[in-house]
């Protein structure tokens, strides 16, 4: 039996219901099947409710540590910095995946 990965709940939740319901409208509007429409409008709404998770705020915090020198005194400035960020987020969500 497996343990659930404890992720803290939500993080940046959206309560206002209005703005809930524009985010799944955008994401369903050009949908022209009714049953695939209300699918992808389920799945937004749901989606924009929950928000980031609590262990994802955590992770992107935790990895900004990486990055503590200047900037200008990283080899390669902040093209360097900005690769090896998105490198570093592919990875987490890769790990994320796995786990």
């Amino acid at each position: 039996m497996s343990t659930a990965i404890n992720t803290g709940g939500p993080a940046f939740p959206i309560s206002d219901a209005q703005s809930a319901h524009a985010t799944a409208m955008a994401a369903s509007i050009d949908i022209e099947d009714p049953v695939e429409r209300e699918r992808a409008y389920i799945l937004a709404r749901a989606e924009a409710v929950i928000g980031m998770t609590l262990r994802d705020y955590f992770a992107a915090q935790a990895m900004q540590g990486a990055f503590t020198p200047p900037i200008e005194s990283t080899k390669g400035g902040k093209d360097y910095i900005a690769m090896h960020a998105y490198q570093m987020a592919d990875a987490m969500l890769r790990a994320r995946a796995a786990s």
